[in-house]
């Protein structure tokens, strides 16, 4: 498995998503929720612009499967009691089991911080496997993971949602992913665009961002500079949740040169109020990523 972005032409972030190749060549291409019909139509231009046709096949198997995830430090244990022995797969790692005499494809991702395991089956078989795990859950402390739960645990690691902790103009090296774009020697869509000077001097960071009061940072509130008496927009808040794990607020957002401003303090414009806030790492909680292992 391996995580990664796809680019527009002009450079900025479309989606992101998990990569799993199956065998020599089949992959599957795992977007997020919104983007899939988006994600299908890019690769099937590419597809007809780039490749030979009848070497390179793209299907939309969206309703063919449906994914549960299983999450926390005990998910391992919770596997094992509906059969599915999980015990030697390393994270970013795919594996296979049965569940009632159907396959199961179990890949070992993350969007919580912790030990997680997305279990992929025939979409008619689901619901037994849900209707197991829900069963077993209770001797492992388990619960059922509200949205609401799941966007507070991905906010204390800085994983981002795209279109929320992105714009139309966020490049990967704005998400502080770099390496893979200045090794790269090949072409690739974006590539130009990417590394234009207009573009770069105008890109926003993303950073954590630490309210200086008891109260979560407004979501949108734009960080500002005063230059002869008038407000400048520097960036704006993307995400923002109270951190029961943390005990504070906690946020995310898009700021000018934010990666070289770690501990500045800066100021916040919204709807007629301002407050303060410290620029912090975007991951608040297990820097380490301990409790992937835990």
């Amino acid at each position: 498995c391996r995580y990664g972005f796809v680019l527009t032409e002009g450079g900025a972030v479309y989606d992101d998503g998990v990569l799993v190749r199956l065998d020599e060549n089949r992959f599957i291409v795992s977007c997020s929720s919104s983007h899939v019909q988006g994600m299908a139509m890019l690769l099937e231009e590419w597809r007809q612009d780039s490749f030979d046709r009848s070497k390179v096949f793209i299907h939309d198997a969206t309703a063919n499967y449906a994914t549960l995830t299983v999450t926390g430090p005990k998910s391992r244990d919770l596997l094992r009691e509906v059969g599915l022995d999980v015990a030697d797969l390393p994270h970013m790692a795919l594996s296979y089991g049965k569940f009632d005499g159907t396959e199961v494809r179990i890949t070992r991702v993350s969007f919580t911080g912790d030990r997680s395991y997305e279990l992929s089956i025939r979409a008619d078989r689901a619901l037994g496997l849900w209707r197991a795990l829900k069963a077993a859950g209770p001797a492992f402390g388990a619960v059922l993971l509200g949205g609401e739960a799941l966007m507070i645990l991905r906010a204390e690691k800085g994983y981002i949602v795209i279109g929320k902790d992105t714009d139309g103009r966020t490049r990967p090296m704005d998400l502080g992913v770099k390496g893979p774009f200045e090794k790269r020697k090949g072409e690739y869509l974006g590539r130009r665009s990417l590394h234009l000077p207009a573009v770069a001097d105008q890109a926003r960071d993303l950073v954590g961002l630490e309210s200086l009061s008891a109260d979560p940072l407004p979501v949108g509130a734009h960080v500002v500079e005063t230059v002869a008496g008038k407000r400048h927009s520097r960036g704006f808040v993307t995400t923002s949740h109270y951190s029961p794990n943390l005990n504070r607020p906690i946020a995310l957002g898009l700021v000018e040169g934010g990666s070289a401003r770690m501990g500045d303090v800066v100021t916040l414009y919204n709807l007629g109020h301002t407050v303060a806030a410290r620029i912090a790492p975007v991951c608040a909680l297990d820097p380490e990523g301990r409790l992937l292992d835990a």
